[in-house]
């Protein structure tokens, strides 16, 4: 039997857990098992296979990534956005800085005198490999879980908003939120955590 704590032992947060049921017919959430006292149990087996699943169609769900070309290439963020299908070379340079895209391979020139960073085709393809499933948790204390700096770190949702920040053409709260299939609130949360980052690498 598995139950709430459990499940946020193995990196999922209770909200996202509680959402999952409440959603049950939508995500395939398992039916409860049981409850003992005012703890809500579901059989663990069932629970985990389902999770699994889920987590797999998450990362599926994900923007698909062109794997054409010779993986020793070097390519720009621009490149590496496109063969990621991201909106623009700044949700590339967000993620570097957050600690979830990696760092160069080489670096070239540019138009505006600043080394401009490059990667491997083949270490961009890397890098999509290990991206999670959006609102995907993982386990506390095991190997590869960087620390976040704010809740979102890492998060493609907080990478397009600081992208729409830059460009100064932000959706309006509630198409981001229908978009994201998610509440208001969640929306703002993501909106505001991605204004802090924009304030600190203007501070920087």
């Amino acid at each position: 039997m598995i139950s709430r704590a459990d499940m946020a032992a193995r990196g999922v947060p209770y909200p996202t857990a509680s959402a999952w049921y409440r959603d049950r017919a939508r995500t395939g959430h398992p039916e409860k098992a049981g409850r003992i006292g005012r703890t809500d149990y579901w059989y663990e087996d069932e629970w985990t296979a389902w999770h699994q699943a889920h987590q797999e169609a998450k990362i599926g769900s994900l923007t698909q990534v062109d794997r054409g070309g010779d993986p020793d290439d070097l390519v720009n963020a621009a490149e590496a956005a496109r063969m990621l299908r991201y909106s623009s070379r700044y949700v590339i340079h967000a993620n570097r800085r957050l600690g979830y895209f990696p760092e160069p391979d080489a670096w070239g020139p540019a138009a505006r005198g600043r080394p401009a960073p490059l990667w491997k085709r083949s270490t961009v393809w890397a890098a999509a490999d290990r991206r999670p499933g959006i609102g995907g948790g993982h386990k506390p204390g095991t190997p590869g879980a960087p620390a976040k700096p704010h809740p979102y770190a890492g998060d493609e949702r907080l990478a397009s908003v600081l992208a729409g920040l830059r460009a100064g053409s932000l959706p309006p709260t509630r198409d981001l939120a229908a978009q994201w299939q998610v509440s208001q609130r969640t929306a703002e949360r993501i909106i505001r955590a991605a204004r802090a980052v924009l304030v600190q690498e203007q501070a920087d």
